[in-house]
């Protein structure tokens, strides 16, 4: 009897451990599944805003420049708005799938389509709006915010900046203005010291305090 009793505590200790490491294997599951689809989460919103900015610093180039039959790129890109009802939408200020609008990356000015040359070029000089440090620093900050400080999450945020950037130039069908491609390279830089910075150890952040200390 007594043998009976022991074996029947070893089996139900087994069954305990058993449930305790399959309740462990679902959790760790659950947490992996979770952190993917964070990821993917901020990976697609990364190409949207991407997507979306230079899809406005290329319509801002064509509105800010006098079109001509002999401008064949900007004639293109015309056309690429007309038939893309969602793009020529989001330019227009209306809100798009996912919740992405002008008013969402916060801008409150006139609906881009509705654009003077002159405010069109206005908007994406130096201290304009799109302009390349403006448009960087939203860009970086929109998915620096989304990631957290979350390395992996933030590897995805950029490797979605660089694919969103593809996507625009695909749908723009060539290369984008100059603009673009400077805000591209000021917002990935800004991304990559900000995974630098995480990366680095207690001991690197101690030395740099100590330097600035003694500076």
């Amino acid at each position: 009897m007594e043998a009976v009793e022991l074996n029947l505590k070893s089996f139900n200790n087994y069954d305990l451990q058993s449930n305790k490491s399959l309740s462990s294997e679902r959790s760790e599951q659950k947490i992996d599944t979770n952190r993917e689809y964070k990821e993917s989460s901020i990976h697609n919103s990364a190409v949207n805003v991407s997507i979306s900015m230079e899809s406005i610093k290329v319509f801002l180039n064509i509105k800010s420049v006098e079109l001509s039959q002999a401008n064949t790129n900007a004639q293109n890109s015309l056309m690429n708005i007309i038939n893309n009802t969602e793009l020529y939408d989001f330019l227009s200020g209306k809100e798009i799938d996912g919740g992405f609008s002008l008013a969402s990356i916060g801008y409150e000015g006139k609906p881009i389509t509705k654009l003077s040359p002159e405010e069109a070029k206005e908007l994406v000089s130096d201290d304009g709006f799109f302009g390349v440090d403006k448009t960087s620093q939203r860009v970086s900050s929109f998915v620096i915010d989304l990631a957290g400080d979350n390395i992996e999450a933030l590897r995805e945020a950029r490797k979605g900046i660089v694919q969103g950037f593809e996507e625009a130039e695909k749908m723009w069908g060539g290369n984008l203005p100059e603009i673009s491609y400077q805000t591209q390279e000021k917002t990935l830089d800004i991304v990559d010291k900000k995974i630098a910075e995480l990366l680095k150890t207690d001991a690197q952040k101690d030395l740099e305090n100590i330097e600035e200390v003694n500076q």
